[in-house]
C-alpha cells in the first residue's frame, strides 16, 4: 500500500485494500471446513467398497434403512431412528401402503455379518418393495475414495 507524502493536492489513490477480502475468504473457509463433516446424511457407517457403482442421487422420498455395528452387535435404523426387526417390517408395510414404488437404499456397515443385511432383504421382500438399492463407497482400481461421488447406490434390481 502506498502513501502519498508531500505537496499533492490530497487526492485519492486508486490502491485496491485486500486485506478485507482475505478476511472473508478465511471465514468462509473455516466455515465450510466445519460444515462440511455433518452433510452425511443418517447414521454413520462404514461403508463396503465398489469400483463401479451406479450413482443415483440422494432424494428425501426414498427410503434408507442403515444396519450399523455397534459393540453390542448390528442395529437396524429406519432413516434415522433405531428400530427392532418387526417394527422395521410394519414401518415398511405403511411405507408400501403410501407408495409401492419407492426406492430403498440399504446402508450396510462392512463391519457388520451379511446375514444381518440379508434379514433386512427379507423383510423388504416379504412387504413387496421391488425397487431395492445397496449403498456402497466408491473407490477406482488402487482402492483409493473418488471424489465427488462418495457414496453411490448399486442396484439389485430395477
Amino acid at each position: 500500500m502506498g502513501m502519498s507524502v508531500g505537496k499533492g493536492g490530497g487526492g485519492m489513490t486508486s490502491d485496491i485494500n485486500v486485506t478485507p477480502f482475505c478476511d472473508v475468504c478465511l471465514v468462509l473457509l473455516i466455515i465450510f471446513m466445519v460444515v462440511t463433516p455433518l452433510l452425511q446424511k443418517g447414521v454413520p457407517v462404514q461403508l463396503p467398497t465398489a469400483r463401479n457403482p451406479e450413482v443415483e442421487d440422494e432424494k428425501e422420498s426414498n427410503i434408507y434403512i442403515t444396519v450399523q455395528q455397534n459393540p453390542d452387535g448390528a442395529k437396524v435404523y429406519y432413516g434415522d431412528k433405531w428400530v427392532p426387526q418387526d417394527v422395521l417390517r410394519e414401518d415398511l408395510q405403511e411405507a408400501y401402503q403410501r407408495n409401492p414404488g419407492k426406492a430403498i437404499y440399504i446402508k450396510g456397515d462392512k463391519r457388520v455379518e451379511f446375514l444381518e443385511v440379508k434379514n433386512v432383504l427379507k423383510a423388504i421382500q416379504s412387504v413387496g418393495f421391488k425397487n431395492v438399492g445397496l449403498v456402497a463407497q466408491h473407490v477406482d482400481e488402487k482402492g483409493n475414495v473418488v471424489a465427488g461421488n462418495a457414496a453411490g447406490a448399486i442396484s439389485t434390481k430395477k
